[in-house]
């Protein structure tokens, strides 16, 4: 190719960070849109307190 065909770097340079914006933007407002519009909860049992290590306490006692 010319050099007169042949863009200038500073076109190059500018296309690529803006690109970069963009795809930035892109992602943030996907990440935005999930956390403020998540409508997934999956169901959670409520744990039962009366067995299992629940009640123990995590300092040993001296008895």
């Amino acid at each position: 190719m010319s050099d007169d065909q042949e863009p200038k770097l500073w076109v190059t340079a500018l296309k690529l960070v803006i690109g970069a914006i963009v795809l930035i933007a892109l992602v943030g407002l996907a990440l935005y849109y999930t956390a403020e519009f998540n409508t997934y909860s999956p169901d959670v049992p409520q744990s039962d307190q009366s067995w299992g290590i629940t009640k123990d306490s995590p300092i040993r006692s001296n008895r």
